[in-house]
């Protein structure tokens, strides 16, 4: 007997807004959550996906890597229970079957609960993953409290949910017409005589309904957030202009180093090399004839594609030590340049300029410096 996975992504998001399925979390849109989920529990033998057709073009060249090279992709019908039957057609296995049934909604399925419910649904035949109700539920009628309800037989269902294949083929022979009267596959079969059992999960695998709710599935895929400190200074002479942070700002300075001596990027790069360990500037990029008069932008992106995919930047905050010239008018562009190398938003990047205020101690007469602080998250 095999696993077979149908994951159902093909609502048009009416109460949301847009399609909640392609909406992006970390950089990753919030179906492939679940599709990943279940190929890295390396249980199952076909992945069907079922989308609306305004997205196939949109999900199928977003699947192109050697990864999802096996994934089914299938359109949706105009409901759920259409959506998972069009997607149980396209199975090329035998009937002898355990077919996992899964909203692409709920990205926070991860492969331990699947695999806690791939045991548990060998020697069933239909099981449905459920969260007991621990609150307290009242029964409201025109806004006021009737009475408190017996919570201690109240469970919500969640997905996936499992069924003998063959059962499930039974379910459709004998009730296709009407399939769009059942809330889900566990009720028709239910329908069709056959027991439920359920398999507890207290574990926070939320369905996403409003816009509010991607802002709390994001948070609980954060595992750590950590911080990095850059500090580059470097000695000014005179010349044509300056770079700070990829922008070139005419004045009659020029940054004295090996490369264009952009010392905001190279915070930057060192303040990112902390916090992921990878050593510094210097190790990767050292003064030889290669890196001459190279655009620090440049070296910045070589380190950017070495941040794990699982980790992003949340947020920078530098200081630039600066006479002159002032920066004050120069910092929104200095953030458009930035915002995208760093892949995050203009509003996540705090630029301050402060000279030295005629203190002997802290002599830039002849130089110029910046420091950054940059933030990041771990995704689980």
């Amino acid at each position: 007997m095999k696993n077979i996975a149908i994951i159902v992504g093909a609502g048009s998001g009416e109460r949301f807004g847009s399609y909640k399925q392609v909406v992006m979390i970390n950089n990753k849109p919030v179906y492939k959550y679940s599709i990943d989920a279940f190929l890295d529990s390396n249980c199952f033998s076909q992945i069907i996906l079922a989308i609306p057709k305004k997205l196939f073009n949109v999900i199928t060249n977003e699947l192109t890597d050697q990864r999802y090279k096996d994934i089914i992709v299938c359109e949706g019908g105009k409901t759920r229970a259409q959506s998972v039957y069009n997607a149980f057609s396209k199975i090329t296995e035998n009937e002898k079957n355990k077919i996992f049934v899964h909203d692409a909604a709920r990205p926070l399925i991860s492969k331990q609960t699947i695999l806690n419910l791939v045991s548990f649904s060998k020697k069933e035949n239909a099981v449905i993953l459920a969260k007991k109700i621990n609150e307290t539920v009242k029964s409201v009628k025109e806004g006021k409290s009737k009475f408190n309800v017996d919570r201690s037989t109240l469970w919500i269902a969640e997905t996936p949910q499992v069924f003998n294949q063959e059962i499930l083929q039974e379910a459709y022979d004998k009730k296709l017409d009407i399939i769009d009267e059942f809330y889900d596959e566990a009720a028709l079969v239910e329908e069709c005589g056959y027991e439920i059992k359920i398999c507890e999960n207290r574990i926070l695998n939320t369905k996403i309904t409003t816009k509010e709710d991607i802002d709390l599935i994001s948070k609980n895929m954060i595992d750590n957030i950590f911080f990095g400190l850059g500090l580059d200074c470097h000695l000014l002479e005179k010349g044509s202009g300056i770079v700070i942070g990829g922008y070139k700002i005419k004045c009659n300075l020029k940054s004295v180093a090996h490369s264009d001596g952009d010392v905001l990027t190279h915070a930057i790069i060192d303040a990112l090399c902390g916090a992921l360990n990878l050593g510094d500037i210097g190790q990767h990029f050292p003064n030889t004839s290669k890196n001459k008069n190279i655009s620090s932008i440049k070296l910045l992106k070589k380190i950017i594609s070495l941040i794990p995919s699982n980790i992003s930047i949340i947020n920078i905050d530098a200081s630039i030590v600066l006479n002159s010239p002032k920066i004050s008018k120069y910092k929104s562009k200095i953030v458009s340049t930035l915002a995208p190398i760093l892949k995050i938003p203009e509003s996540k990047i705090s630029i301050k300029g402060i000279t030295s205020n005629g203190l002997s101690f802290l002599d830039m007469k002849n130089g110029w410096g910046a420091e950054v602080i940059i933030s990041l998250k771990q995704w689980k």
